[in-house]
């Protein structure tokens, strides 16, 4: 009677099976593999997987039995070494079939017996080393993203060397399988199992949603007249410790999803979170309307934004005394003119700049007034961006949404780019989220806008000393599409044919603080722009415009020289959407998607540049255009 042992090959195991015909001829595929890769291992092996696909796929094929065929062919005979003969005879056809389809001429008695006694005293375990300070370091890393979750900066000693050992444990179970045979193997591997198990569940959450709590949400939060469960399973982040709830709606989204938020806090306190999701399992629409929801329930130490660490706190005040030097310089750089001519003459060539040495004229000059005259630009800058972020928190604070400390990103052509405020509790609706993020650009707007007025009318003919103006080349005004048509209108022809007008510093500072309202308000990853995007029009719009925004400011057309530094921040900063919301399918209305598309207009109205005319066109083709 044929036997077959069960042979590993690389690490590959080819547990047997015997026919069903009770003829104890295993015919697994693996055999013949196995057969096949030991005449020549690497070659066949390399092979193999360029074909392992299509292999899998024949091996669900019905095919016949060896001793089945055999006994068709020779239906007289009953003896069992036939059968034998017949079914060696099939495998060595296989095998020659196998041979011409990967490419691998038959190779010579004599290479066979050669290769047959180099791999006779050859074993066939699998080498797998891993370092221990390679498990230690990825026992660290796990145990830092729960310290992180947790807000607790504080390492856990024993913990790490749990989790260590546990990964070492799976590591010696899959070398020890990898020399066993099937009978052995498969106790390995049930064993393996469990190491596994035991892994996820020391990297799960402490407080994963467990079955008792599952019969809970079932039969006492859910029920036949609020969401009718037809199945829950683990959600798609095995580490989450959450369960996604599958059901049919029984009342309006916005009802269920309150219900359903008391009834988990009346049952776990503040245990897990609530979020209303897309189901991920199904395309089907609602038969009520919109796309077919589910739940996922998830651990509040998973679910829950960071807390804010008091190294933000210390980089916020790093990040503003930068911003606050960056709008000095912009302020003392529009200026400049105030210094002595000598001065000024010297600093406009850059061969001059020698470190050791001071740019001449300084002699007896006092700065003080020269550093003074850079507040109202410097004051400007600052004023609309704090009016940007007290827009954000007086809505946050109405919304009981907690806010982060705001990071604000320096930059020298104007100013700075804005802050980053991420939300630190979660957000009940898009309703909520957009209205927050609204404020802010809606409230350094309108800071700007009144600047920008003011310094147009102060500008174009009011009693203001010119002392008090600034020169500013009036090429500069082509950066904006709007609002140098608003400044050429305002100014007159007259005063914007000249190579420099006088402005008061009032009008910088608007501008600044305009251009910087534009830029974030651009429908992209989570900056205002795109949190309100994402509210309004849904994550699948917010997706297109992103890809468009990029665009746009990768070939430099929104926002001109600031278009690169912009698209830099936001691809490191800003390029993810939000995703601290907890009711997900309801969009924002009542008028927020007719709002949005205004300001996303105006945003790219402004950041537009002009296109030359006139003169300036010559000067562009005789190349003194800037």
């Amino acid at each position: 009677m044929l036997t077959a042992k069960s042979t590993s090959t690389n690490g590959v195991f080819a547990p047997m099976r015997p026919c069903q015909c009770q003829c104890q001829i295993h015919t697994n595929k693996a055999v013949t593999l196995s057969v096949l890769l030991h005449r020549r291992p690497v070659l066949r092996t390399a092979a193999f997987n360029r074909h392992r696909g299509q292999a899998s796929k024949r091996n669900q094929r019905s095919s016949p039995c060896p001793c089945r065929a055999s006994s068709e062919d020779d239906t007289k005979t009953s003896n069992d070494s036939s059968v034998v003969k017949k079914s060696e005879g099939r495998i060595s056809t296989t095998l020659a079939g196998l041979d011409a389809l990967l490419g691998i001429q038959e190779e010579t008695k004599d290479e066979e017996e050669q290769n047959q006694s180099q791999d006779a005293g050859k074993s066939d375990k699998v080498t797998l080393d891993v370092s221990p300070e390679v498990l230690k370091s990825i026992a660290q890393a796990d145990l830092g993203r729960k310290s992180a979750q947790n807000g607790s900066s504080k390492g856990d000693k024993d913990a790490e060397k749990k989790l260590s050992d546990q990964m070492t444990r799976i590591v010696e179970r899959a070398k020890q399988m990898a020399s066993q045979d099937a009978e052995q193997g498969k106790v390995t591997e049930q064993n393996l199992g469990k190491d596994f198990e035991t892994l996820l569940g020391m990297l799960r959450p402490e407080e994963s949603v467990n079955k008792e709590d599952i019969r809970i949400l079932k039969e006492q939060v859910f029920g036949p007249k609020v969401f009718w469960v037809t199945g829950t399973r683990t959600t798609d982040d095995i580490l989450e410790g959450g369960i996604v709830v599958r059901g049919n709606l029984r009342a309006p989204r916005e009802e269920v999803l309150d219900t359903v938020l008391k009834g988990v806090e009346h049952h776990f306190g503040q245990k897990y979170q609530v979020f209303l999701v897309q189901d991920p399992d199904s395309e089907e629409d609602d038969p009520k309307g919109g796309p077919r929801v589910a739940f996922q329930v998830i651990p509040s130490m998973v679910a829950n934004p960071r807390p804010t660490l008091r190294w933000q706190y210390a980089a916020a005040a790093v990040l503003f005394g930068l911003t606050l030097l960056s709008a000095t310089q912009l302020g003392l750089l529009a200026n400049v003119s105030k210094l002595p001519k000598e001065t000024v003459e010297w600093l406009a060539r850059p061969e001059n700049y020698d470190p050791d040495r001071a740019p001449p004229g300084l002699e007896g000059f006092d700065p003080v007034p020269f550093l003074l005259s850079s507040l109202p630009i410097t004051s400007s800058v600052m004023a609309t961006q704090f009016a940007h972020e007290l827009g954000h928190r007086v809505v946050a604070f109405q919304r009981k949404i907690k806010l982060g400390a705001s990071l604000f990103i320096p930059n020298s052509q104007i100013g700075t780019f804005g802050a980053v405020t991420q939300f630190k509790s979660l957000v009940r609706n898009n309703t909520d989220m957009f209205d927050v993020s609204f404020a802010g650009p809606l409230a350094a707007a309108s800071t700007s806008l009144l600047l920008f007025v003011l310094g147009l009318v102060w500008s174009s003919g009011a009693d203001i000393p010119k002392e008090s103006l600034v020169p500013v080349p009036t090429q500069l005004f082509q950066g904006s599409l709007l609002l140098g048509s608003i400044a050429n209108a305002v100014l007159g022809e007259s005063a914007m044919s000249n190579s420099n007008v006088l402005i008061h510093p009032v009008l910088i500072g608007g501008w600044c603080g305009l251009v910087a309202t534009a830029l974030n308000s651009l429908p992209v990853g989570s900056l205002d722009g795109g949190k309100m995007t994402q509210a309004a029009y849904g994550p699948s719009t917010l997706g297109i415009t992103s890809f468009f925004t990029y665009v746009g400011l990768g070939l430099g057309f929104l926002g001109s020289s600031l278009a690169l530094p912009f698209g830099l921040y936001v691809l490191i900063c800003q390029r993810t959407a939000e995703k601290y919301v907890q009711d997900k399918i309801t969009p924002a209305t009542g008028g927020r998607q007719t709002a949005l598309a205004i300001l996303v207009l105006t945003s790219i109205l402004i950041l537009l540049p002009m296109l030359p005319s006139g003169t300036e066109q010559a000067a562009v083709s005789s190349g003194t255009f800037l």
